[in-house]
């Protein structure tokens, strides 16, 4: 919220204390203007900054959770300290060691990493603490100077783990970094074991409370095997991107998007800046300025002991008093994903080098393993290891998420197990267990979710920003594969594409109702936006350029199916809603009834979809 958008339908000239008496009576000139502007402006602050922000935080403890996204929640202080301290005092008895003021300044004088502090975000059972390490504290001795954050100084090491997870990304095992890495696993299993007759058997579990149960000494110990060389270089850059945004073919300025990266290079890489660039850094880059800053040289053995302090001795203030975390490793930290991928990589191959052979599949996102594998022998056996727990990893599987698509029991508990017919969940994405079909897992994604999932900019182009957000909708949906017709059925990938469509309509009718009235989008710049969705949505899915970044991708569907698809989603989410849009309506069936004329649709494929989805 900007003081721009606080002013909107305020007019100086009527509020009678900024005027001059002398002049209240006069023609109000440009500078006159001007100065009450300003002055108004810092009376406005002063309103938030002073009077709204601190009645509210006197009143309420304002938070969002674990579940609803944006969605932002008041207790009043005496209801979350009724819910907050009894979970705190848990978590102090748990995972922490308290400890006297005279340690903690010692041990806080001897390093340069300096304390954490800890909140908790509450979730639809319990609390989640959530460690707030990048935050700059006070240097020492110094009232009102900060130092860097812990994040900050652990920048360096957590360069060199990502250059080593791309030069070693065998000692990462069954590592996903992101839920679309699916996709780069899944497609080459499916064409290799696939065959007449073959059945896949899925098992899913869950590691409990993975960060905060691994065994410190441990994961310090596997600390020191990763790094392969004695020193490395740490080059930072500068990238500076214009942020072009088109509207009706033309191209409107904002300010420009900064970041500030660093890379870990090879201390026996001789290339220059120039030579990274053209090979890595610009390959995939458009718009953008690139600006070198520095190299520096980090000895391999310093860097070692600083993240070993870090998590031997992290330290969390909680109130006045100074903690030590005795489990685990810290959340919050930089290195806690790439530490966690690097321990039950071991894990796996100390422990479950039985699923090493080409009849398995092994997924693991951070803690959440799934295996999919022809031999249900080896399905058994693994979620049977599992639920004994591996002591030496601190691995202790929840019961209550472990899944399986077959009959079988452990301790003579039978296992949770799929429902006929249901795709198997994971990670937000829904496999089928006969064909390896890949859609997305819309099961939680309720009128509530959608709204909880928005964010609404109040700016002085509602239009264009309207329009940007309903393309970025169906964007962020657009991954490969979901849609890539190797992997996917010709009825899955046009399933995928309704479905992607009908959550962009509901969007964008959930987007427009968030705006005041005066801002709502017009008829004409809505069907403007549909028929634009409809040109990027094609230009996605087929464009050469996916295909040249992913070879063997191909996606077997023709723009006027494509269009065909969205007309029929936003007309049945319009109609459902009983949205004012009339005239989208008219329109949207106007358009269908174009189409369904048109010879290059294949009719008995998109029309099959549209007829046997809610």
């Amino acid at each position: 919220m900007s003081l721009h958008e606080v002013m909107q339908g305020m007019k100086l000239t009527e509020i009678d204390w900024l005027a001059p008496p002398q002049l209240r009576s006069n023609k109000t000139s440009q500078t006159d203007l001007q100065k009450r502007r300003e002055l108004f402006k810092e009376f406005i602050y002063f309103v938030f900054d002073s009077l709204l922000i601190p009645l509210i935080r006197s009143h309420f403890y304002v938070t969002e959770s674990n579940a609803h996204k944006y969605k932002l929640f008041f207790f009043r202080h005496d209801v979350w300290r009724y819910i907050a301290e009894p979970a705190m005092t848990a978590l102090k008895n748990k995972m922490f060691s308290e400890l006297n003021l005279s340690h903690a300044q010692q041990i806080l004088n001897s390093r340069a990493l300096g304390f954490g502090q800890i909140r908790l975000l509450p979730k639809e059972i319990g609390m989640r603490p959530i460690m707030n390490l990048r935050k700059r504290v006070a240097l020492r001795g110094k009232s009102k100077a900060l130092g860097a954050g812990i994040n900050r100084i652990l920048a360096p090491a957590h360069a060199i783990l990502q250059l080593e997870k791309t030069i070693n990304p065998q000692k990462l095992g069954a590592t996903m970094f992101s839920v679309g890495d699916i996709y780069k696993r899944v497609k080459p299993f499916k064409l290799k074991v696939t065959r007449p007759g073959v059945e896949f058997y899925f098992a899913k579990v869950d590691v409990q409370s993975a960060f905060d149960t691994i065994p410190q000494a441990a994961i310090v110990s596997l600390l020191a095997s990763i790094p392969q060389q004695r020193r490395y270089r740490v080059s930072t850059h500068v990238e500076v991107a214009s942020n072009l945004i088109s509207q009706a073919g033309n191209k409107s300025k904002s300010k420009p998007v900064k970041r500030w990266p660093s890379a870990a290079i090879s201390d026996r890489d001789n290339s220059t800046f120039m030579q990274h660039l053209e090979s890595k850094w610009a390959t995939t880059k458009k718009d953008t300025v690139f600006v070198n800053r520095w190299n520096k040289y980090y000895e391999t053995s310093e860097l070692l002991q600083l993240v070993a302090s870090h998590i031997q001795q992290n330290l969390v203030k909680i109130g006045k008093k100074f903690y030590r975390q005795r489990e685990g490793i810290p959340q919050g930290s930089i290195l806690s994903s790439t530490l966690c991928n690097y321990f039950y990589a071991d894990l796996e191959i100390h422990i479950l080098p039985f699923l090493d052979s080409e009849d398995c599949l092994l997924l693991r996102l951070t803690d959440d393993f799934l295996l999919i594998t022809i031999d249900k022998q080896k399905a058994i056996r693994f979620v049977k290891t599992m639920h004994r727990g591996v002591p030496e990893y601190g691995v202790t599987v929840n019961p209550r998420k472990t899944l399986v698509n077959f009959d079988m029991k452990v301790n003579d508990e039978p296992v949770t197990k799929l429902s006929p017919g249901q795709r198997f969940p994971y990670c937000g994405t829904a496999i089928d267990c006969q064909t390896l079909d890949i859609s997305r897992n819309r099961e939680k994604v309720q009128e509530t979710a959608i709204y909880n999932s928005l964010t609404v900019e109040f700016s002085r182009t509602p239009g264009r920003t309207f329009q940007r957000k309903v393309l970025n909708a169906f964007r962020i949906q657009s991954h490969l594969m979901f849609f890539d017709s190797e992997l996917n059925s010709v009825n899955t990938t046009l399933n995928n594409i309704y479905t992607a469509f009908c959550e962009t309509a509901t969007k964008m009718w959930a987007y427009a109702r968030c705006l005041s009235v005066q801002k709502q989008p017009s008829a004409d710049l809505v069907i403007k936006t549909i028929s634009r969705l409809v040109d990027t949505a094609h230009l996605l899915l087929v464009s050469k350029t996916r295909k040249l970044r992913y070879p063997g991708y191909t996606c077997d569907v023709k723009k006027p199916e494509v269009a065909w698809l969205a007309f029929n989603a936003f007309c049945k989410v319009l109609e459902r809603k009983q949205s004012k849009y009339s005239t989208v309506l008219s329109w949207l069936k106007a358009e269908v009834r174009k189409l369904s004329a048109k010879k290059d649709i294949r009719h008995g494929r998109v029309t099959h979809v549209v007829s046997n989805l809610p």
